[in-house]
């Protein structure tokens, strides 16, 4: 499979991890039906994404960058674990014929979980952002860099971060990560498009972070007098 092909279906299981935070909007079943359809492209992922796992187990991380690397995907595989078994614990279609008593310390659990993949998975499309975007360029086939385009984007990816610290007020993210209980619900009868531009903003401020931050720690570094 192509990489832009892997990049188009990773971009899918990202889309449907964010629809998947609608819950009141979208209702039970379909929520199962996108959650499924996530693990579904997640596994499909590691798959193809097998080697790694061990060239990560026989040369570790070998800098800084590559310790982080294992240790972001190490904990968004323990989010998504948390979230999959928690998913199957509180099932009210899917898998309701289980016998497995639901809790609300399970739905607590799998909502926290949910927050915290979406978070991390940010932060893991942010750690290769320049790979994507050199695929992108060539899949576009837009040729070399260019200064004025480059400059372009970067205003337009700092402008979404911007507004990405104020989505991440907005919508409680924090307050979910910690599992929080606040009175803060979203009202999607009125402003369900709102709700998906600020959880897409505050995605794009967690790109933005993990990619500049990625940027610094391969910097060259100058030579000792």
């Amino acid at each position: 499979m192509s990489l832009q092909l892997r990049l188009l279906m990773n971009l899918t299981a990202g889309s449907l991890l964010l629809a998947a935070l609608a819950y009141d909007w979208l209702g039970n079943l379909a929520h199962e039906l996108i959650g499924t359809a996530m693990f579904g492209l997640l596994i499909a992922h590691n798959t193809f994404n097998r080697r790694w796992y061990g060239s990560a187990a026989r040369k570790g991380g070998r800098d800084l960058r590559g310790w982080l690397n294992i240790a972001t995907i190490a904990t968004l595989a323990t989010a998504m674990l948390i979230l999959l078994i928690t998913s199957i614990i509180i099932s009210r279609s899917l898998f309701s014929a289980l016998p497995i008593v639901s809790t609300f310390g399970a739905r607590l659990l799998h909502a926290q979980a949910a927050y915290w993949a979406l978070v991390i998975v940010a932060i893991h499309v942010g750690m290769r952002w320049s790979m994507i975007m050199t695929s992108m360029r060539y899949w576009l086939r837009l040729g070399s860099p260019n200064a004025g385009r480059t400059w372009v984007l970067r205003i337009v990816a700092l402008s979404i971060a911007a507004y990405g610290v104020h989505s991440w007020m907005i919508v409680g993210t924090g307050s979910r990560l910690m599992a929080e209980m606040t009175m803060n619900f979203w009202n999607f009868e009125e402003a369900a498009l709102r709700f998906f531009l600020h959880q897409g903003a505050v995605v794009g401020l967690l790109i933005c972070v993990a990619h500049y931050t990625t940027v610094w720690l391969q910097r060259p570094k100058r030579p000792k007098q």
